[in-house]
């Protein structure tokens, strides 16, 4: 974000939507998942008491780091 500002203190024209995106800590994904999946993400989810995005961030974060595991 600082970057962002900085750059913005040189520049006369707004922050393009790229320009902002670049500089957030996150982004988004989109991401079709079959229906059978999609309810049983919902489930666990509402299990939980998180959103179904939540849960997918941590599944995916936690699938990456086994994944590193059996490669390393």
């Amino acid at each position: 974000m600082a970057e962002l500002q900085e750059r913005q203190r040189f520049s006369q024209e707004a922050p393009s939507a790229a320009m902002v995106a670049d500089s957030a800590q996150s982004e988004r994904l989109n991401v079709t998942l079959p229906v059978g999946l999609m309810n049983r993400l919902k489930q666990h989810a509402l299990a939980e008491s998180r959103s179904c995005s939540s849960l997918a961030s941590f599944l995916i974060e936690d699938g990456l780091r086994r994944h590193r595991q059996l490669d390393g």
